[in-house]
C-alpha cells in the first residue's frame, strides 16, 4: 500500500469499485475535493472529511489507522504565531477619545476567552457610518494584543464594495497568515473553514474582521472552541449571528465629542467648540473632518466653521476634508437598500417630529403599505434609522440631512410636495 493519503484514497476507491462521483454521493464530500486529494493538490483534509471517506469506503478496521495516519501526516505544521507583517493591524489613531464603556466590555470578553472546550468568544461592533467602528476595533486590538501571544490579524472584508470578499477567499488569506502553504490550502470552502477552526483550537489569537457585508460572508469564519477572540465590525446589526456579544455604537456623549475635537485642534474657543461638536451630531467621523478642516486652515476661527455649519442646507458640503466626506460614507449604506427602503428613507426626512412610528411611515409611502415595517427594519439593520422605544424610530441629524438631499435630488416635485 502506498504511503501518501492521496495514493491510499485512490487505491481504496478503486478496490471498492467506486467512481469519484459515487464516493462523493456516499460520503457527502464533493467530487472536486476528492479529486484534489487524490491528485495531492489538497494534502490537508480535516478529520471529519477523512472519517466520512473511511465510512463511505467501508474500510476494514485494520486499514483505518493507516488511512487516518496518512491524512494526519499530510496536514501542515504552521507556525505557532502569526508572522510579523501578515494581515497586520492598521495604525492606531493617536488622539483616540472616549468609548470607555465599549473598551471595557471588549476587555472583559477578551479575558473570558479560555481554552477548549469553551466556545471562543465573538464580538460584533455595529453602527452607522462614521461612528468609529473600525477605529474602536483597532484601538482595542492594540491594547489587548499582549494578551494574545499567538498574534493579531486584521482583514478588511470590503462589505460596502460591489463585490465583497467571499468567505473562501478570506479563509485562504487567514490560513496563509498562519503559515499554511498555498498548495496545502484545501480547495473546498468547508474544508478551509474546518482547517481554520482547527488552527485556532489551541492558539490564543485576536482576529479583527472589518467591514463585514452580512452574516453569510462571516459565518464560515467564526471560530469553534478555543482561546481566540474574534471582533467583527459592520454597518449591519448582523442579527442572524447566534451566540455573539454585541456592541452597537451611537454618537459620542457630549463631553467625549468635545474632548475629541479639542484633542485634534487644541484648546481654542470653548463655546464655539461645543457648538461645532453638536452641529457634527457628535459623530466621530464628522468631528474628525471638522477638526482636520480647521487644522488645515490655520487662519480660520472655530466660530467661522460653526457659522458655516449652522446652515443645514450646506452642512454636509462643509463636512469634507481631503478624501474624507461624511455624505460619501452615508451614500455607501444608501446604495445597499432596496428601492422601497430608499424611497421611504427619502420621504421620512421632512417629518416634523423627533421620532415617528410605522403609521407615519405608511402615510409617506402608500404604494405598498404592507411592506412598510420590512422597509423600516431594513433601514434599522443598515443603521440608517435608530430603533427607539415602543416601535418608534428616529434619524441621526446628519443622516436626516443626507436623506433630505436624496429627496430633493431623486424625487420629482410632486413627490416632495406629497411627502411634505
Amino acid at each position: 500500500m502506498s504511503d501518501t493519503f492521496g495514493q491510499r484514497l485512490r487505491e481504496h476507491r478503486h478496490a471498492a469499485g467506486l467512481t469519484m462521483e459515487q464516493l462523493s454521493e456516499r460520503s457527502g464530500v464533493s467530487a472536486r475535493a476528492i479529486s484534489d486529494m487524490e491528485r495531492e493538490r489538497s494534502v490537508a483534509p480535516q478529520r471529519r472529511t477523512v472519517q466520512a471517506l473511511a465510512e463511505a469506503l467501508e474500510l476494514p478496521e485494520t486499514d483505518q489507522p493507516a488511512f487516518l495516519a496518512a491524512a494526519r501526516a499530510g496536514r501542515p505544521r504552521p507556525t505557532a504565531t502569526v508572522p510579523a507583517g501578515c494581515c497586520a493591524l492598521p495604525r492606531p489613531v493617536p488622539d483616540f477619545t472616549g468609548r470607555d464603556r465599549e473598551l471595557a466590555r471588549l476587555t472583559q470578553v477578551a479575558t473570558s476567552a479560555g481554552p477548549a472546550p469553551a466556545a471562543a468568544p465573538v464580538v460584533t461592533v455595529s453602527g452607522a457610518a462614521g461612528t468609529g467602528k473600525t477605529t474602536l476595533a483597532v484601538q482595542a486590538a492594540h491594547l489587548l494584543s499582549t494578551g494574545f501571544p499567538g498574534g493579531t490579524l486584521f482583514l478588511d472584508l470590503r462589505g460596502m464594495d460591489a463585490r465583497p470578499a467571499g468567505a473562501p477567499e478570506t479563509l485562504a488569506r487567514l490560513l496563509s497568515a498562519f503559515g499554511v502553504r498555498d498548495e496545502e490550502i484545501p480547495a473546498d470552502g468547508t474544508d478551509r473553514a474546518g482547517m481554520y477552526r482547527e488552527l485556532l483550537h489551541h492558539r490564543r489569537v485576536l482576529v479583527v474582521l472589518d467591514n463585514v457585508a452580512d452574516e453569510s460572508q462571516v459565518r464560515p469564519l467564526l471560530p469553534g472552541p478555543g482561546p481566540s477572540l474574534t471582533v467583527i465590525t459592520s454597518r449591519r446589526l448582523l442579527a442572524g449571528l447566534e451566540g455573539v456579544h454585541r456592541l452597537n455604537l451611537a454618537q459620542l456623549p457630549a463631553g467625549d465629542a468635545t474632548a475629541l475635537l479639542r484633542r485634534i485642534i487644541g484648546d481654542r474657543e470653548p463655546g464655539a467648540v461645543d457648538e461645532v461638536s453638536e452641529l457634527c451630531g457628535r459623530l466621530p467621523l464628522a468631528l474628525r473632518i471638522a477638526g482636520n478642516r480647521l487644522m488645515s486652515r490655520p487662519h480660520w476661527t472655530v466660530r467661522h466653521l460653526a457659522d458655516r455649519l449652522s446652515d443645514e442646507r450646506r452642512r454636509l458640503d462643509q463636512l469634507i476634508a481631503g478624501d474624507l466626506r461624511i455624505a460619501a460614507a452615508f451614500s455607501l449604506s444608501y446604495t445597499q437598500l432596496s428601492p422601497q427602503a430608499r424611497r421611504l428613507f427619502r420621504r421620512l426626512s421632512p417629518a416634523p417630529v423627533a421620532d415617528f412610528d410605522a403609521s407615519l411611515a405608511a402615510s409617506l409611502d402608500p404604494a405598498d403599505p404592507e411592506s412598510i415595517e420590512d422597509a423600516l427594519d431594513e433601514l434599522v439593520e443598515l443603521s440608517l434609522l435608530q430603533a427607539h422605544v415602543d416601535g418608534r424610530y428616529r434619524f441621526h441629524n446628519l443622516i436626516r440631512l443626507f436623506a433630505r438631499e436624496r429627496l430633493i435630488e431623486e424625487e420629482p416635485a410632486a413627490g416632495r410636495d406629497s411627502a411634505a
